[in-house]
């Protein structure tokens, strides 16, 4: 008689991230992850036919993750500068977590990442883009801000400069506000 497993999708999900996490891409394979997870084989390729459509449901819940963070910033009672900066900070973190996940040379060159993983990492950025330029457009609404450009082009100045100062930290933080500021004048 089989067993009944509560939950089988996220137990999959959990145990492929620790096999991720801890052994690497390389060693993540659906014949590991089915005895990681004590269940036959066939119902790790029900739920993921391809270690590709496993990998990129894992991205995309990591990203959700974060989107989520950035959301209850956004609601937050705080002043927009400060809703900002907390979201620079939520991003500096997820990049720098981001990077040493995700962004090894074993995932990033595998064509199963290539494939699925980047158009859905666009597809996340164009999500806080938008959470931004919602962010922006309400404050030019009680007029504490008036934008010279759109608010699509000014969430996009915003967030690829958060992604570059990350990325390049010879830019703080402090500066960027002290320009944006001038900016929105």
């Amino acid at each position: 008689m089989s067993r009944v497993i509560a939950n089988p999708k996220q137990l999959i999900l959990g145990k492929a991230k620790e096999i991720l996490y801890s052994q690497g891409y390389h060693k993540l394979s659906m014949r590991s992850l089915s005895k990681a997870c004590d269940i036959a084989l066939g119902t790790i390729y029900n739920y993921y036919p391809t270690k590709k459509d496993l990998i990129v449901e894992m991205m995309m819940e990591y990203w959700q993750s974060f989107l989520n963070s950035v959301e209850t910033i956004v609601v937050s009672n705080q002043d927009m500068y400060h809703k900002l900066s907390n979201i620079f900070d939520e991003l500096k973190i997820f990049i720098e977590s981001f990077r040493q996940f995700w962004l090894t040379p074993e995932l990033y060159d595998s064509p199963e990442y290539v494939e699925g993983g980047l158009k859905e990492e666009y597809m996340f950025i164009e999500k806080l883009m938008l959470m931004v330029k919602d962010l922006l457009e309400r404050e030019e609404k009680s007029n504490t801000i008036q934008m010279k450009l759109s608010s699509y082009e000014t969430a996009n100045f915003i967030i690829m400069n958060f992604i570059t100062m990350v990325q390049m930290p010879l830019f703080k933080y402090s500066s960027f506000e002290l320009i944006l500021k001038e900016l929105l004048k």
